[in-house]
């Protein structure tokens, strides 16, 4: 079972891997190598000192290690991959507005009802 990490400790983690040395100069000098499957420079390099990485590339990493097939990174089950959690491009950690609760505010008659533009946000205001 892994430990839960931020979207940011995981990918400075991986970078560790990735270079095989726990030292963060070691990660700051990095040169960005290319991954060897795509021969594209490494998604992660901007990322790699702190920077807060969109989950985006993530998925762009999931997708280049499963050879561009969305399929395959579905059935990803490598438990030992620290990106396994992200590799839909969402965080799991995030608990957002569900497909169930987005229905209930889109749907006419629910409790949540939209406000239309032209209607005024206080009531008695002209």
């Amino acid at each position: 079972m892994q430990t839960r990490r931020t979207p940011k400790e995981t990918l400075h983690n991986w970078c560790h891997y990735c270079i095989q040395d726990r030292r963060d100069s070691e990660v700051e000098n990095c040169g960005g190598h290319l991954v060897y499957a795509t021969g594209q420079p490494c998604p992660f390099f901007p990322y790699r000192m702190g920077k807060r990485p969109p989950m985006k590339v993530f998925r762009q990493f999931c997708l280049e290690c499963m050879g561009g097939s969305s399929t395959l990174v579905r059935e990803c089950e490598n438990e030992y991959c620290p990106m396994l959690p992200y590799r839909f491009g969402k965080n799991p950690n995030v608990k957002g507005a569900g497909k169930e609760r987005m229905d209930a505010i889109r749907s006419p008659g629910s409790l949540f009802s939209p406000v239309k533009k032209d209607e005024k946000a206080i009531s008695g205001s002209k």
